[in-house]
């Protein structure tokens, strides 16, 4: 068993003693929610799935996509940088993105806040994911005739590290057993 194993092995257990845990705690007058009494199993049976779509679980899929495209598109950094294709793949990329941008804060753009500012926008709130999701692309684009068809270079370091997603359904189901303790 590598340590990767030993490590999901470890969480999972973790996770399989979070209920009995908790209920331990509760007994001993700790003041945190049983995942045991009635109301805790109903909470467990009910968002048990929802750690499939967390946030965390979108991170770890978004980083993973993100290292197999890097890898299978861009790297080595050396030979990628002489070449004149990735500087007009760059500059095409940079005017979509200040184009995009620059829309999104005019005065009447949707993706300003109720106030009109950026604070509490729905475009700093997707900010994130749209950049992780306009960099993969470039990185598709770029990558595409020059190395492995699109599906191979989204799933190569799902492949590469296939205890990873699971790791972050363990790891989100965790946290929300504790949030649900009150802990």
């Amino acid at each position: 068993m590598n340590s990767n194993e030993r490590n999901f092995t470890i969480l999972l257990l973790l996770a399989a003693m979070l209920p009995f845990l908790s209920w331990v705690l509760s007994a001993l007058g700790v003041p945190c929610r049983s995942l045991l009494d009635d109301e805790g199993l109903r909470w467990l049976f009910r968002h048990t799935s929802d750690c499939l779509h967390s946030p965390i679980v979108a991170f770890a899929l978004c980083c993973l996509m993100m290292q197999g495209v890097i890898k299978q598109s861009l790297l080595p950094l050396g030979k990628t940088f002489r070449q004149p294709r990735f500087y007009r793949y760059v500059a095409v990329y940079a005017v979509v993105l200040i184009g995009i941008l620059l829309a999104a804060v005019s005065p009447d753009s949707p993706l300003l806040s109720i106030t009109g500012g950026l604070a509490g926008s729905p475009l700093l709130d997707g900010l994130l994911f749209l950049g992780w999701f306009s960099f993969i692309v470039f990185c598709l684009c770029y990558g595409h005739n020059r190395y492995e068809p699109w599906p191979k270079m989204l799933t190569h370091a799902i492949r590469n590290h296939p205890l990873a997603i699971p790791f972050a359904i363990v790891v989100s189901f965790c946290w929300q057993c504790l949030k649900y303790m009150n802990l």
